[in-house]
């Protein structure tokens, strides 16, 4: 797990580095470059023009960025954190807009073509992938004021820094969609054809964005006991968070620093009921008269925030637990940060093995590219393989809960959709002799 890369100031040369400054100045160079090609070289009366996605993208700079910044105690920009995740998300946009420009050229598409509509996907589908994981995790986000109405300042600040992870695959998938089938009407293409071309490049995203996700910690497995399968993360990361939460890290400085050992179930948010099993002789809970069958509780001192803050700025000697009497409230002792387990328990590495399947589903679909017999198969044959994928995958990972009585993860409702979808596309591309609209060259024939 690597969080943070680098960290980039907030100003060089005493310019801005976001918002209106440096990134926006290299941006407006590059943007003018490609126009100048754009009225120069482009012969194509029906090639996408350039000036909205440079628009787009110089909007995100110079406002969204400043925005997404952080700031310290007194309000003052203190530079951007180069994300592990945000940095492997990017490698797959650059990956899957090279695999796209391959396929593109094959076809003799235009040269702009990759380049606009990876435009049009990536913008939407941050946004889809971001809403999607906004409304699922809802409460994770919202902050309410005193008259219980959600405090917008605090809580849009926690939405927009998508840096820091929380994308959800199919909220993706259906922004790109929407961007795609935009971009599609726009230029006036054959949409399944076109859909066939992208969903390859998709696969690569997936690829390296999974990647990201196991760097940030997010969409972990779980509880894996076949340890050389597992992974464990360090303290203050989802996995390890989630275990807190659900009392299972408690054990070792239970018995190690106030000498007993217990069954620790949650209770409420930073709170654990504890069922006395064994005590140490002349141990802290011995002397303090704790006996086994007891009842204790252990309340957490700060719920948000605290812990991680605490471990970034190396205070491990600060208390972040109270043991106390269940029925008296008499404080028994403390487990300090540093009593804590350093790592996460062993779990399985789901990130790494949704990583793999989209790089197996993508080799796949290119090679059914080049035997396709009807436009809309690869993206039938997408369907089905990630749809299927996707729903075993989320019996390894633990970080989504069931949803509407279902029994079932929303990523594993939305695996069934898409399952649906593809039997619809099957069916349809079965019936009739259509044409591919992109025929393989000549030379690419197998």
């Amino acid at each position: 797990m690597q969080q943070t890369l680098i960290t980039i100031p907030h100003e060089l040369g005493g310019l801005p580095v976001f918002g209106w400054g440096w990134i926006l100045i290299l941006w407006g160079i590059y943007g003018g470059v490609w126009l100048t090609r754009y009225y120069t070289t482009t012969k194509n009366p029906d090639a996408a023009h350039p000036f909205i996605p440079i628009v787009a993208v110089a909007a995100l700079i110079a406002f969204v960025l400043p925005f997404v910044e952080p700031t310290d105690t007194e309000g003052v920009a203190t530079g951007l954190q180069v994300r592990g995740y945000g940095v492997m998300v990017l490698l797959g946009v650059l990956s899957g807009l090279g695999l796209l420009t391959m396929l593109a050229r094959r076809q003799r598409l235009p040269e702009d073509f990759a380049m606009s509509l990876m435009l049009y996907l990536f913008i939407p589908g941050l946004l889809g992938g971001r809403a999607w994981y906004v409304i699922q995790k809802w409460s994770d986000f919202a902050t309410f004021d005193l008259q219980g109405n959600v405090a917008w300042n605090v809580t849009l600040p926690r939405i927009v820094k998508f840096t820091e992870g929380g994308l959800v695959v199919y909220g993706a998938l259906i922004g790109s969609m929407l961007g795609c089938l935009f971009y599609i009407s726009l230029r006036k293409l054959p949409k399944l054809a076109t859909l066939d071309m992208i969903v390859p490049a998709l696969m690569v995203g997936m690829f390296f964005g999974r990647i990201g996700c196991f760097m940030n910690g997010c969409c972990y497995g779980g509880l894996c006991d076949a340890s050389p399968l597992g992974v464990t993360f360090p303290a203050g990361s989802p996995p390890y968070m989630r275990h807190v939460d659900d009392g299972l890290m408690f054990d070792i400085p239970l018995l190690d620093k106030l000498g007993l050992t217990a069954d620790v179930a949650p209770r409420l948010k930073g709170q654990w009921a504890l069922a006395v099993t064994n005590v140490k002789p002349e141990g802290v809970a011995a002397n303090a008269g704790v006996t086994p069958g007891q009842a204790l509780l252990i309340n957490q001192k700060h719920i948000d925030g605290a812990w991680i803050e605490y471990i970034h700025r190396g205070l491990f000697s600060e208390d972040m637990f109270w043991l106390r009497n269940a029925k008296t409230r008499e404080l028994i002792g403390t487990i300090t940060v540093g009593d804590m387990p350093p790592r996460s328990l062993n779990i399985y590495p789901a990130q790494l093995l949704s990583s793999i399947t989209g790089g197996i589903i993508c080799v796949i679909l290119l090679g059914f590219y080049r035997i396709r017999k009807r436009d809309g198969q690869v993206v039938a044959l997408f369907l089905t393989l990630y749809g299927s994928a996707r729903f075993l995958l989320e019996l390894v990972r633990t970080d989504e809960f069931e949803q509407l009585n279902t029994g079932l993860t929303i990523s594993q409702i939305g695996s069934i959709i898409a399952l649906l979808i593809a039997a619809l596309l099957w069916w349809h591309t079965s019936h009739g002799k259509r044409e591919l609209a992109y025929p393989l060259p000549p030379n690419d024939e197998t």
